[in-house]
């Protein structure tokens, strides 16, 4: 017989006193596997309890696993299988996951095990400046206009926007898209537009679009830090072509052409990550020459493409792609919002209808509700008005940034880059004896953040390097900033 200790003024529901208490009475094998429990009229005419109070604590019972009930006829425990416990601690696994999976997502896992910030996703409390990711200011994010915009494409295009959209992208984003490549000499149509969660989004599309495996792939060096477990893991050959003060080496790449041709080049013709190097137009129609020569296709990295904020704005190598080799990426993340996640991709129209199947495998389409308010911000002039202020902060900040370089720092053996737009600052060290590790130590003593060269280059150099960036940081924590960098330099060069 079973007896339940049920009290009616105890303010848990009495079907959940039953559960716990048949389920306690089970865990301690009180009630054994295959044991007969009493009906739901028995147990609740010994209790003086309704018969659906037992009767949705059997059916909890049963969803848990603990009974076995059949139509009809009495309900039985059941042998259950354990359940694992969030506050067991976990002894071994069956499988060997380092074992099972891809080889070159095991690569990737261990590279980003030992990775710098920032390419980490750490988000860690830091009580300093910090110079190292290229985050926006989100102080200065336009977040009432964008959220009016989101606020009536919901209201008033609700039905539409929570449906599954295209592949494509929505197509009055596209088009906004499209007209505004066309004012900057892009001569690109709607139909040669696809939206990507994110330029990273649109490289890794690229990839699967290009790459096979062994391909040789043309990067700068340094590059984006990012592009480079990404080529691992697509299991590609990285050919580093040096950068120099005006751009990638152009006769590096000549003689690399003579080892063999790559799938494709990877390059960042304004402000390049991290060097913020701008090339001039001489630079770049001679280096989409050279690749039409040998018919190899350009990826154009442009995340800044809209941060030029001093002299005049070179063309991209895209304007000049009478011969459709040039894919070019571009995104909102850097001037808008990082957190809303859309890129695109402008190429010729079959490469566009080909990456939009790949897209379409891989995660059907991007989040319409974000596309859509974004088109509308957009069409309300909101995207140029912020456009114009960034641009204004940002020039005072890099300004700022130069000049206090030039004050704090004269040390012979450290270099620096003066960029054009952007957000970056490149330092060159030399003579420097001790290991980026120790550097690093140094930088956090002095409670100072900045990203270190190593994460850049694909092999190992000799040199050592920095990457500023002022993204994040008002006129004040520059000045700050700079002045602990300063402090920082004088203990790495005496040790």
């Amino acid at each position: 017989m079973i007896i339940l200790n049920l009290d009616k003024n105890s303010d848990t529901p009495l079907f959940k006193q039953v559960i716990v208490q048949l389920k306690n009475k089970i865990d301690a094998d009180v009630l054994k596997p295959g044991e007969k429990l009493p009906s739901t009229r028995t147990l609740s005419n010994m209790h003086g309890v309704n018969r659906t109070t037992i009767y949705k604590a059997y059916q909890e019972l049963w969803a848990l696993g603990y009974i076995e009930s059949r139509s009809g006829s009495y309900s039985y425990v059941r042998q259950r299988r354990e359940l694992k416990s969030s506050k067991e601690e976990q002894l071994s696994n069956t499988i060997n996951w380092a074992n099972k999976i891809n080889p070159d997502a095991e690569k990737v896992y261990q590279m980003f095990g030992k990775i710098n910030y920032p390419f980490s996703e750490e988000r860690e409390d830091f009580e300093g400046i910090d110079f190292g990711r290229l985050h926006p200011d989100t102080r200065i994010f336009p977040v009432k206009e964008f959220k009016k915009s989101l606020n009536k494409v919901i209201s008033e295009k609700g039905e539409i926007v929570f449906d599954y959209g295209k592949s494509k992208g929505f197509d009055p984003l596209r088009e906004f898209i499209a007209r505004r490549s066309r004012m900057h000499g892009i001569s690109v149509g709607v139909q040669e537009i696809l939206i990507t969660n994110g330029a990273q989004n649109a490289i890794d599309l690229l990839m699967k679009l290009l790459a096979k495996p062994g391909s040789r792939v043309f990067v700068e060096s340094p590059t984006y830090g990012m592009i480079i477990p990404t080529l691992k893991y697509y299991n590609c050959e990285i050919v580093s072509i040096p950068m120099l003060p005006d751009g990638v080496d152009i006769k590096a790449i000549e003689k690399e052409f003579q080892n063999g041709l790559p799938a494709f080049f990877y390059t960042m013709p304004n402000f390049h990550n991290p060097t913020g190097i701008t090339t001039n137009q001489e630079h770049r129609e001679k280096l989409i020459a050279l690749f039409e020569k040998y018919h190899v296709p350009i990826i154009e990295d442009a995340y800044e493409e809209e941060m030029k904020y001093f002299g005049k704005v070179p063309l991209s190598i895209k304007t000049m792609d009478i011969n459709q080799i040039v894919f070019y990426v571009g995104s909102f993340s850097k001037i808008l919002f990082p957190g809303i996640r859309v890129g695109w991709i402008a190429a010729d129209k079959n490469c566009i209808e080909r990456l939009t199947t790949l897209k379409r495998f891989a995660d059907l389409s991007s989040s319409l509700p974000e596309q859509a308010a974004l088109a509308d911000f957009c069409m309300q002039g909101h995207y140029e008005l912020h456009i114009k202020r960034i641009h204004k902060i940002y020039r005072k900040r890099m300004q700022l940034a130069v000049q206090q370089l030039q004050k704090k720092i004269k040390n012979k053996n450290i270099k620096w880059i003066e960029p054009n737009g952007g957000f970056t600052i490149w330092l060159m060290l030399e003579n420097v004896k001790i290991d980026y590790d120790d550097m690093n130590k140094i930088f956090y003593k002095n409670k100072i953040r900045t990203a270190l060269g190593k994460d850049f280059y694909p092999n190992p150099e000799k040199k050592k390097y920095c990457r500023l960036s002022i993204a994040s940081l008002d006129e004040n924590e520059i000045v700050e900033g700079i002045e602990r960098l300063a402090k920082s330099f004088k203990e790495i060069y005496k040790s």
